[in-house]
Formats: structure tokens, C-alpha cells, sequence
């Protein structure tokens, strides 16, 4: 699924039209023209992004971090069959994490109903060299899209898994409430 912003596309034709409008040293009567057709253009691609996105919902996936012992370097983020999204972190982004902080790794317009979406995480022990091993958890996980949609990746370890040195993802699922 191609996505196209309409904020660029607007931009560029505008831009078309502007940079015609000063080739053409334009006089007052054909500026009104160029307007005209700018205005048509927009309300155009308005009305069909209305059309085609009537459906859709904004999604917004976060990856965070509750694992003390445990830095993210990198994720992996892919829903249904698109093409995955991968984010590799910085030492002060991962410090960020480990913090409490959260990164919205992607936004996506996806239509109404059930979607599978695939986290994958990449960490490294805490205070760790560069020879130790690497940890992978994964996830694989059913989300409805009915509104507008915050989901949280989260790295956690505890219990058995922290005394094996290992971790998993959990999903959390923010919805906005009064």
C-alpha cells in the first residue's frame, strides 16, 4: 500500500504553480488564473483523501522499555504484510528508554477491523561488552481499529525470565479516557 502525504503533494503543486506564476512574470490578470487553479487542485485531493481514507484510523505504535537490565539497541516493527519498520537506537536513546521514556516508532492510516502487527526487539545485558550475547524477543499481536489507536511495544523482564537474563514484549494498549 502506497501512502502519499497530502501535505507534500499540496506543496508541490503549489510550488509548480508559484514557480510558473514567476516564469511567466505573470501580470495581475493571470495570477487570479494560477490562484484559481490551486484552489481546484487542493479541493480535488481533499475530497479524495476524504474518500479513501474515510475508513481509516491513525495508528500510533511506541517502543518502551521496563527491563532494568537490559538496553534496546534496535526494533523491528511490521504490520500485517507491509514492509517492516526498523528504528536502531542511540546509547542516549536507549538511556531514554530505560528511563520510562517511550518512542513512537511509526503512525500509520489503517482501515477499519483486525490487524497483525510484529514487534521485535533487540537488547543487550546492562553494562554489557561488546561479545556478549545479544537478547530477541518477539511478538506477534491482533489489534481492532475501530478509532484512533495508541500501542506501547514494551520490554519487561521479571520473575524466571530476569533470573535467566532474558525478557519479554508486552503490548500495551492506550486508550484515552476522561
Amino acid at each position: 500500500m502506497a501512502y502519499f502525504s497530502l501535505k507534500k503533494i499540496l506543496t508541490s503543486v503549489l510550488l509548480v504553480l508559484i514557480l510558473k506564476s514567476v516564469y511567466l512574470h505573470a501580470d495581475d490578470t493571470e495570477l487570479p488564473k494560477i490562484k484559481a487553479q490551486a484552489l481546484n487542485i487542493y479541493t480535488t485531493l481533499k475530497m479524495s483523501e476524504d474518500a479513501s481514507f474515510s475508513d481509516h484510523h491513525r495508528v500510533h505504535i511506541y517502543v518502551g522499555n521496563r527491563a532494568d537490565d537490559f538496553i534496546i539497541q534496535a526494533a523491528k516493527i511490521q504490520i500485517d504484510e507491509n514492509a517492516p519498520i526498523r528504528y536502531v537506537y542511540s546509547e542516549i536513546e536507549s538511556s531514554v528508554l530505560l528511563e520510562g521514556g517511550a518512542h513512537e516508532i511509526t503512525t500509520a492510516n489503517l482501515a477499519s477491523g483486525s490487524h497483525r502487527i510484529r514487534a521485535e526487539i533487540v537488547a543487550l545485558a546492562r553494562g554489557a561488552g561488546p561479545n556478549v550475547d545479544r537478547i530477541f524477543p518477539s511478538i506477534e499481536q491482533q489489534v481492532n481499529v475501530e478509532d484512533e489507536t495508541h500501542i506501547e511495544f514494551e520490554l519487561v523482564s521479571e520473575g524466571m525470565k530476569k533470573m535467566l537474563g532474558n525478557a519479554d514484549i508486552v503490548v500495551r494498549d492506550w486508550r484515552l479516557s476522561l
